[in-house]
């Protein structure tokens, strides 16, 4: 796994394949690991490069004396980019990921030539939306996960967290080799919420990006979700949606050959937004 330096990080990355360069970037709790069954449907056309994001994988822990931001998370991304001589790239970011793609966009709009955003968390967009009730109940999951985490509650963080976004019972199910990792990496998660909490971005930052987008939706995923997607398709100048048949919120791990297909398509064509018609529809359909 290739490693550079970038604002005192030693910041790791997979890389792999060739062609136009395509930035994946992870969810929280995980590591570029995310992206192993989306990779090799996309590695014959693209040089992907997918960072171990600020305190995930092998990249260190934050300690940069104040709360991780997104913003940080775009610094890091950006600098593996300048490392690597990778130039301009296609962008896909799936949750916390996708919350990164934004950031990244918004501050180095050059770096950006399109982007695939999977129900990335931008909580504070619904209270911005006026979707007050979906706000306070993601406000109160992360502050829930932040308190237990702090308190060394650990199991109690990851089982409320992984059920909620995958169902009751989903913690229990999981190998244990799995529920090893994930209580692995408790503290950077914390981190990660306190993130999402704080994010910056606002309506009107997404009424001014230029960039291509696609969001995409798993047609099974949470009313939370589903309504982040929508305010982006809403916002973005030139955004196009795509629902996932049957998927939910970790879709880049169930369902990774739709996904890779949707990003394969989307850059292919840089499509013009699908009808607003058709993606309510799909949504209220799900």
């Amino acid at each position: 796994m290739p490693v550079c330096q970038v604002n005192g990080f030693a910041a790791h990355y997979m890389e792999t394949g060739k062609g136009e360069t395509l930035v994946l970037l992870h969810a929280g709790g995980t590591s570029s690991a995310h992206w192993r069954k989306v990779a090799p449907n996309l590695q014959d056309r693209f040089r992907i490069i997918a960072p171990d994001l600020i305190g995930f994988g092998e990249t260190g822990a934050w300690s940069g004396g104040r709360e991780l931001t997104h913003d940080d998370q775009a610094d890091l991304v950006r600098g593996i980019l300048r490392s690597a001589a990778a130039g301009p790239a296609h962008v896909a970011g799936h949750s916390y990921g996708g919350a990164v793609a934004v950031r990244l966009a918004l501050r180095y709009p050059d770096l950006v030539k399109s982007m695939v955003l999977i129900e990335p968390v931008l909580s504070p967009l619904l209270r911005q939306a006026g979707a007050t009730a979906l706000y306070e109940a993601e406000r109160n999951l992360a502050n829930a996960f932040i308190a237990d985490a702090d308190a060394g509650r650990s199991v109690s963080a990851w089982r409320r967290f992984i059920d909620h976004h995958n169902g009751d019972g989903t913690w229990e199910s999981l190998s244990g080799n799995a529920r090893h990792r994930f209580l692995n990496m408790t503290r950077e998660t914390a981190d990660a919420y306190r993130s999402n909490l704080n994010n910056a971005t606002t309506l009107r930052d997404l009424q001014r990006l230029a960039t291509p987008a696609l969001v995409v939706c798993g047609g099974r995923t949470s009313e939370t979700y589903r309504h982040i997607c929508r305010i982006l398709y809403d916002h973005l100048p030139k955004g196009a949606a795509a629902d996932l048949e049957g998927a939910g919120h970790m879709s880049p791990l169930t369902h990774p050959d739709q996904v890779a297909h949707a990003i394969e398509r989307h850059v292919g064509s840089l499509r013009a937004p699908a009808s607003r018609e058709r993606w309510l529809e799909a949504c209220d359909a799900a």
